[in-house]
């Protein structure tokens, strides 16, 4: 059994099922079949943390590669991957994307409308089984990243003015591709973790990817 795999596999069964859900009621059979294809993803993913081996993990890597294209290409003609802002809220502790800043409080699960700004929030149901533990977010980054993910090899966080730089060093391999694909678990996680600990919402500035290096930039909302 590989853990990191049931979380992501899980992730994507909700999304899916929840897009296929709103696109049977709106009727957009562009969506729903993409929906479909994303639930196949889902179950393989969670097989293949149920069944782990490495030539498992191969195949699993290049049908998801290939299926990103697709989601993309969905994404962007909805508007929600060029340009989107990524914020965590805190009420039902979810993600929310939209083609410009929401208010949190305005958004519930799924895709939805706030003042005809189209959004997709995801929950982040993972971050709840971590406790805060603590003052030091650098410490408690690390305890899950490291210690519970083996997502990279160390962690750093600067602070200025209520603006977070999160510096995931030396990204494992096995975690990189996920960071290059338009839907990146990495920064979900991060987020999640850094606005439970925090107690606030949270907004994505930017991210960059320096070598083996993962920079995520992101500022509390007030």
């Amino acid at each position: 059994m590989y853990f990191k795999y049931l979380v992501s596999g899980g992730l994507i069964v909700i999304i899916s099922v929840i897009t296929a859900i709103y696109s049977l009621l709106v009727g957009i059979e562009v969506v729903l079949g993409v929906s479909l294809a994303t639930l196949v993803l889902g179950i393989v993913v969670l097989t293949t943390g149920l069944t782990y081996g490495e030539p498992l993990v191969e195949l699993f890597k290049t049908f998801s590669r290939d299926l990103s294209r697709l989601v993309s290409k969905v994404l962007e003609d909805s508007g929600l991957l060029s340009s989107s802002k990524f914020r965590v809220c805190l009420n039902d502790l979810k993600l929310v994307i939209s083609a410009k800043p929401v208010n949190c409080l305005s958004t519930s699960l799924g895709f939805g409308l706030v003042d005809d700004v189209p959004y997709l929030a995801m929950p982040l149901d993972v971050v709840k089984d971590f406790e805060v533990v603590g003052n030091d977010l650098r410490d408690y980054l690390r305890e899950v990243l490291i210690g519970r993910f083996k997502v990279c090899r160390d962690v750093n966080v600067l602070v200025d003015d209520g603006n977070y730089l999160v510096e995931l060093r030396s990204v494992g391999d096995d975690v990189m591709w996920l960071v290059k694909s338009p839907i990146n678990y990495v920064r979900f996680l991060v987020l999640g973790l850094s606005a439970k600990f925090l107690s606030s919402d949270l907004e994505l500035v930017n991210e960059d990817l320096i070598g083996s290096n993962y920079l995520i930039r992101f500022k509390v909302v007030t």
